[in-house]
C-alpha cells in the first residue's frame, strides 16, 4: 500500500503539491525519500495514510465488506484494492486484527 505512487497522491493530499514538487526536485531516490518525510513529519501525517488509502483507493463496496468484517470483504480489499492475491497465509492476520477490535 505504501507503493511511491500512493505516497505521492498522500503527501499531496496533506501536504499539498506544491510541497510534493519541491521534494521531488531532489530527483531518484532523494526525491522520493523527501516525498516521503513529508508524510512520516509526524504521527498524525504518518498513521493517517492507512484510512487515506482505504478512503480514496478503494471503492465503497471494498469499504462495505471490510466494515463487515468478512473474509470475503478482507479478499476483496487484498484483491481489488491493495493488487495483490487473497493468500490464505494472510488469513491469520485478519482474524487476529478482528479478534482486536470486536
Amino acid at each position: 500500500m505504501a507503493m511511491p505512487p500512493y505516497v505521492e497522491k498522500y503527501a499531496t493530499s496533506v501536504a499539498g503539491a506544491a510541497a510534493v514538487t519541491q521534494a521531488k526536485a531532489a530527483g531518484g531516490d532523494a526525491g522520493l525519500t523527501a516525498v516521503l518525510a513529508l508524510v512520516n513529519s509526524d504521527d498524525e501525517k504518518s498513521f493517517g495514510s492507512a484510512a487515506w488509502f482505504v478512503s480514496s483507493v478503494c471503492t465503497a463496496d471494498v469499504r462495505a465488506g471490510l466494515a463487515a468484517g468478512t473474509q470475503d470483504g478482507w479478499h476483496k480489499f487484498l484483491s481489488d484494492c491493495v493488487g495483490t492475491p487473497a493468500d490464505p497465509a494472510r488469513d491469520p492476520a485478519w482474524t487476529a486484527a478482528l479478534a482486536t477490535i470486536q
